[in-house]
């Protein structure tokens, strides 16, 4: 059995809806989450619908899912260009992605401005059992190892805990010179006073 991540891609947003409704109503033993995403206009990602099998109830938030969407369509996402389709969508051929190339700059570009998806964290016995029942709806099925998933987002994270700690070291730096400039001019004020 492998673990794996899921993209899966329609040219119309309801072929997304009706394959959300069938897998989770059908292959629930093998689930952990799914959810239907859109990439909106502006790069950010909106979790339209989303179920997680572990948690019982209609959340992926905490999970690798939820972690995945965050990136992609958030700060990071931005910083990293993950968020537009633009920048990574139009930069590259669809057809052309490099096999060596990051995990989540892959799932990007299948992903463009404008489009629907539902991802998907599940058990694969028999990966032509999914093939086959999502295939039925017309999607594009793209596939990544779990672990190559979640240590290339625990990766992203790192990076941007370190970029935000140089961030802030630089700001602090900042402050500390712009203050000492500001003590100085107090202190040659205050002897200006006395010379007079």
């Amino acid at each position: 059995m492998s673990h794996n991540i899921l993209l899966v891609t329609w040219t119309t947003p309801s072929q997304a809806y009706e394959a959300y409704s069938q897998v989770k109503n059908q292959i629930t033993d093998n689930i952990y989450q799914l959810a239907v995403i859109e990439r909106q206009k502006d790069g950010q990602l909106a979790i339209n619908d989303g179920y997680s099998f572990t948690a019982g109830n209609n959340t992926v938030g905490g999970s690798l899912v939820g972690t995945l969407i965050g990136i992609l369509g958030g700060p990071l996402g931005m910083l990293l260009g993950f968020s537009t389709g633009a920048l990574i969508g139009s930069l590259a051929d669809l057809d052309d992605v490099d096999s060596d190339e990051a995990v989540l700059a892959e799932i990007s570009k299948r992903l463009p401005a404008g489009s629907t998806g539902l991802i998907i964290d599940l058990e694969e016995q028999d990966e032509s059992v999914t093939d086959s029942l999502l295939g039925s709806h017309g999607g594009t099925i793209y596939r990544w190892d779990y672990d190559v998933v979640e240590a290339e987002i625990e990766a992203s994270i790192e990076a941007w805990e370190q970029a935000n700690k140089e961030a802030n070291k630089i700001l602090k730096e900042q402050r500390k010179e712009e203050n000492k400039q500001k003590r100085q001019q107090k202190w040659s004020d205050f002897k200006a006073k006395f010379k007079k």
